[in-house]
């Protein structure tokens, strides 16, 4: 749909992810009216939201020695927890009731099992382990000798009805979503920033960018080296094993994660799998998973799940990680301002709506600093809207493959 107006807007967001929209809802809703950029999903989807495992996080696979303290890894863990759910609820998507089952092995990772236990302080409903009889029957092909199994809280989630929910509200309180076919460009002056979309400008006060795998480059435009990298996850999504015993499996000790995902009636779930297989970049990297990597990546694969390998393809999706002198962790939400310009990343989509307050917090300090000044007004009339339906990665209308050949 063609948007017809020329107007002003409260402030620009460039990145149009969980968190982007995110904070336009809340922005919208106190009457802000923000303008949302983000690139168009043709072929395969833009936004790393979109390229997401679609998870419903416990804090139960967070590695507690990624934080500062053990009671900062139970009061982030708590959130993670509580806030998905939370997020979930409001918008009334359904919050998941099948919980998963996690497969450990090896001293260490017991170890670290009992003290998330008395960390996390679940019910053993909640976080138990099997019995070894238990195990093997619900387990079946997919049981792996010498390996304990626990039940656990985590979950998938349909993380397009989210969006599409956020959106809607954003929307309906004046914010204005664009799809743009190239990539935004920014130029920042003294205590503005002209945003260049769609061979026009517009002049902002504030502009937060929450762009994912592109935010390192349009902080470069304006001055701003952020003190991070890329961390590239590479995905596949083929056909879930029709005995899939839990919606969600992972194996601790091979670091392997299987999520599944209805497709329709006409089609099998889907399943997403991951490995230990991550490679780190230094600013803009390319999402092609190399030959090398996805050898790496089968070898993480159970034999149970690798005729789901051998069907499926790759996906490439990225996380912002800030380095150990922020003092932020990388599943925590990260903000930095420097003047009209903020940049964030949610860290785990299970905390997009707590990220989005505190990112709206700065919004709002920066907004009320500069006098409510709007944008200056700019001709979209012939800017696509993002209205279409929101659709994940492992839904049956993307057919790419990020796999090199």
């Amino acid at each position: 749909m063609r948007m017809s107006k020329s107007r002003n807007f409260g402030f620009v967001i460039v990145g149009g992810g969980i968190l982007g929209s995110a904070l336009a809802a809340l922005a919208a809703g106190a009457g802000m009216e923000p303008l949302v950029l983000r690139r168009a999903d043709v072929s395969s989807p833009q936004a790393d939201t979109l390229r997401n495992q679609g998870w419903l996080q416990s804090g139960i696979m967070y590695p507690i020695s990624h934080f500062s303290s053990e009671e900062a890894y139970r009061v982030f863990a708590d959130k993670t927890y509580f806030a998905g759910r939370e997020l979930l609820r409001a918008y009334g998507v359904p919050v998941p009731n099948g919980g998963g089952l996690l497969g450990v092995s090896g001293e260490f990772h017991l170890g670290q099992l009992a003290r998330k236990r008395e960390l996390l302080r679940l019910s053993d409903d909640e976080f138990g382990q099997l019995e070894a009889a238990e195990a093997r029957r619900l387990m079946g092909p997919h049981y792996q000798e010498g390996s304990s199994y626990y039940r656990i809280p985590d979950g998938p989630f349909d993380e397009a009805a989210v969006l599409e929910h956020l959106r809607f509200d954003a929307s309906e309180h004046g914010a204005m979503f664009c799809e743009v076919d190239a990539p935004v460009r920014l130029e920042r002056s003294s205590d503005t920033v002209k945003v260049h979309f769609q061979d026009r400008e517009i002049v902002t006060s504030t502009v937060v960018v929450t762009a994912g795998v592109g935010s390192f480059g349009l902080l470069a435009q304006c001055g701003i080296a952020l003190n991070g990298e890329l961390q590239r996850t590479p995905l596949v999504v083929g056909d879930a094993p029709v005995d899939m015993p839990a919606p969600i499996i992972v194996d601790l000790g091979l670091g392997f994660s299987a999520v599944q995902h209805p497709r329709g009636a006409a089609l099998p779930a889907a399943v997403v799998m991951g490995t230990r297989t991550k490679s780190r970049h230094e600013g803009v990297a390319e999402r092609i998973v190399s030959l090398a990597d996805q050898d790496q990546f089968s070898r993480g694969v159970p034999p149970s799940f690798q005729p789901s390998l051998l069907n499926g393809r790759y996906t490439a999706g990225y996380e912002v990680i800030p380095k150990r002198d922020t003092g932020v962790s990388a599943y925590e939400p990260w903000i930095e301002v420097d003047g009209p310009v903020i940049f964030s990343s949610p860290g785990r989509a299970t905390v997009a709506g707590l990220a989005a307050r505190s990112l709206f917090d700065a919004v709002r300090a920066r907004w009320s600093s500069q006098r409510h000044g709007r944008t200056s007004s700019v001709d979209i009339s012939d800017c696509s809207a993002w209205d279409r339906q929101i659709a994940m990665h492992y839904m049956p209308c993307y057919t790419y493959n990020d796999a090199e050949v």
